[in-house]
């Protein structure tokens, strides 16, 4: 952890330097405050040994730069006139772990905009006796290499410090900078990616698809009517796509009952063996009876698994606004009262900043469908929560169907998105690659982005829809082309200057929907090869590797 011989000259020169003006920032790191911001305890429950991003701020004069993963102050930074960089330097934990080692963040005087960061003591010492300020503990280095690790550097040119990766270094050199040392290693990339979960596999699910399953095939309380059918050569299939394969349309556990928790525990052990850090569960509300509907079984199976602890979850809110599932304003209590009850859990997905998420999957169905109607129903969970635990919640928005634009008119903290609309109805996956990122970037500020497996509805005729010309699917969807679509959210997420409280987050459609292709979750034909895609491109490390 000490740095090369040379070095302390470069750092006199340095400290002779005036850093001194109007300080972006007073007394190191600052508390959150606001009330969408989160308050200590908050921060003090997010699991504090998860990497977070190390945001690089620049001073207003262009000259001094400020490295954090507190990201209450980076916010208030940029409020103060620093500059967010592109991208993260890398992704350390704030908190201490066995053999962490911590980097130290100093500057030359308490008004200097420039900061040092170090991780030797001797070196801490030696500028605290030279009149510097200490301002604690930035975050916790890795000391040696592992896996996804790199060496992450400090560079100085005369004037300011820098931090960045050693893949930086000669691009760092050339731009004037030298090698001032190696603080230790960090995560080059930390996504955390997880699985919209359809929990629809069982006797109390899609009651359409159990019924229209009795009329077309004769089968009694079949739910997975249509997908064993095509995978078994319907006439269906024949028909109408003969040289199709379809021998993929089966779980490599067998046609199962996702109401039963030893279910869950199999999905949860194959999520986390690949490195997936939660499950989206899609959750609607049936508004005639005023009781939740289609999901909720799967979904108590969740919290009845032995492990569910091992991996984190979120409500993803669908308001359709037909059959049924539309939320008058007269419901909004007492759904808000349901959804506090599984936002108290300890395993609710977590900003990185450490609020609780409450997905909203669909807003089109809350009231009247507009943004005031939305705002009044997100204040009230809020307000709930609130008052349950003592936390404020973070409420995301999916693009489907509603402008990202307007989500904070609609009481949205981000937008998020689980599948793409126009790549879905374009009916082609290279038209989906083509433009995904464009969708990505139709949605300002904080944003969550999502990567879709494939779309083929194919086994939904005809027990759903019986127009065989209204079937969508995509003809050249592929594993190649899949692996082309995760790595498009890992270029854009790299270079990103959003908002870091959600941009590592990754949804992907789906674990298992299934009737519309949207799968991920191992196969008995496939195995685990979507799994391993998304933990080899996005450089997942959790979990030893997928086990089907």
């Amino acid at each position: 952890m000490g740095f090369p011989a040379g070095t302390r000259a470069r750092r006199a020169a340095l400290i002779a330097v005036a850093l001194v003006g109007t300080s972006a920032l007073t007394g190191g790191l600052i508390a959150a405050a606001g009330q969408d911001e989160p308050q200590a305890p908050e921060r003090q429950a997010v699991q504090r040994n998860e990497p977070l991003p190390l945001v690089e701020l620049v001073s207003a004069g262009g000259v001094g730069r400020l490295y954090t993963v507190d990201l209450a102050e980076a916010r208030k930074a940029v409020q103060n006139g620093m500059k967010r960089a592109a991208g993260q330097v890398g992704y350390l934990p704030s908190a201490p772990f066995e053999g962490s080692a911590p980097m130290y963040r100093l500057k030359p005087s308490a008004t200097a905009s420039g900061w040092l960061f170090t991780a030797s003591t001797a070196e801490r010492d030696t500028l605290l006796g030279k009149g510097w300020v200490d301002e604690g503990v930035a975050a916790h280095l890795y000391p040696q290499a592992g896996p996804g690790l790199v060496p992450l550097l400090r560079f100085s040119n005369g004037k300011e410090w820098r931090l960045a990766l050693e893949s930086r270094k000669d691009e760092l050199v050339n731009a004037g900078y030298k090698v001032d040392g190696r603080l230790g290693f960090t995560h080059s990339t930390w996504f955390r990616a997880g699985a919209v979960y359809f929990g629809m596999f069982n006797i109390n699910g899609h009651q359409r698809i159990i019924q229209r399953t009795k009329e077309v095939y004769g089968r009694e309380g079949d739910w997975w009517g249509g997908v064993r059918d095509f995978k078994n050569g319907t006439h269906y299939a024949k028909d109408n796509w003969p040289n199709e394969d379809f021998s993929y349309l089966e779980p490599s556990m067998g046609y199962y009952d996702d109401s039963n928790p030893a279910t869950l525990e199999k999905h949860i052990d194959q999520a986390t063996s690949a490195g997936l850090s939660f499950f989206n569960f899609y959750w609607y509300w049936d508004s005639k009876n005023g009781r939740p509907s289609v999901t909720g079984a799967s979904l108590d199976a969740f919290f009845k698994a032995r492990n569910t602890n091992n991996i984190d979850f979120t409500i993803g809110l669908c308001a359709h606004p037909f059959d049924g599932l539309k939320i008058p304003t007269s419901q909004f209590d007492a759904v808000a009262d349901t959804l506090t009850g599984y936002l108290a859990k300890e395993n609710t997905l977590r900003t990185n900043d450490g609020r609780k998420i409450l997905n909203i999957c669909d807003a089109r169905g809350l009231g009247d469908g507009k943004p005031e109607q939305i705002k009044r129903f997100a204040d009230t969970v809020r307000a709930k929560a609130k008052a349950a635990f003592g936390e404020s919640i973070y409420v995301m928005i999916n693009q489907a169907g509603f402008d990202p634009k307007q989500v904070p008119a609609a009481g949205g903290n981000a937008a998020y998105c689980t599948t793409d609309g126009p790549g879905v109805e374009g009916r082609s996956y290279q038209k989906y690659l083509d433009k995904q990122r464009d969708f990505f970037a139709a949605a300002p500020g904080a944003y969550s982005r999502c990567v879709m497996s494939d779309f083929d509805e194919r086994p939904r005729y005809p027990i759903e829809n019986a127009d065989v010309k209204a079937i969508r699917w995509m003809p050249d969807a592929s594993f190649d082309n899949f692996r082309k679509a995760v790595r498009n959210v890992r270029a854009d997420a790299t270079n990103s200057t959003r908002p870091p409280e959600v941009d590592n987050l990754v949804y992907v459609y789906a674990w298992n929907e299934w009737h519309e292709g949207g799968v991920v979750e191992p196969s008995k034909r496939d195995g685990c090869r979507f799994l391993d895609v998304l933990r080899e491109e996005l450089r997942l490390t959790k979990g030893a590797g997928c086990t089907s």
